[in-house]
């Protein structure tokens, strides 16, 4: 199994696997926050659907992300510059009332861009460092615009399992184990 047939699995097992946590899930329970400082597992969802949309439009392809590009900010009610991270509780308690109908067709818009990515780029070109940040706003911006585009699957395949983890838990706080 070479670099890319890894990375096209890895976001596969993401999505099954966090289609099983939000199976089920309430409106209520996607917005739940155990504490005020605390994400919810719809912004959590949200979130690594905003990085994606980020280092797979903007980072490996100049393009302008999906959130813009397709209007997604307002189709979720947003502001069309919406932090990505970093949110203060203020602003967590804040964010949108967003529903599973609303996360799963932003994430899968998302992901359809993905798998075309990873469909059409060759192994040769994994290697190669875009010389962009995905996250111009960001502290880590020019650490980021030096990544290659195989380095950046390991940034995000990390991020995304980490944050799959968060949403188990937050599913078994408030449903009990494997319900």
């Amino acid at each position: 199994m070479d670099l890319l047939e890894f990375a096209t699995e890895m976001f596969e097992e993401y999505r099954s696997r966090l289609y099983t946590y939000l199976d089920g899930l309430t409106t209520e329970e996607l917005n739940w926050r155990p504490d005020s400082s605390a994400n919810s597992i719809a912004f959590i969802v949200w979130h690594t659907a905003r990085v994606e949309d980020r280092w797979f439009q903007v980072f490996c392809q100049a393009k302008t992300d999906l959130w813009i590009e397709d209007g997604w900010f307002d189709k979720l009610g947003m502001d069309k510059n919406q932090p990505i991270a970093k949110y203060k509780p203020k602003e967590l308690e804040d964010f949108p009332i967003l529903t599973m109908g609303e996360l799963k067709s932003y994430f899968e818009v998302v992901r359809a861009e993905t798998q075309k990515f990873l469909a059409n780029i060759s192994t040769d070109e994994l290697g190669k460092a875009p010389g962009r940040s995905p996250f111009p706003e960001s502290s880590s911006a020019s650490a980021f615009a030096k990544f290659t585009i195989q380095r950046m699957f390991r940034q995000l395949i990390q991020e995304e399992m980490q944050h799959l983890g968060q949403v188990g838990i937050l599913r078994g706080l408030q449903r009990g184990l494997d319900k």
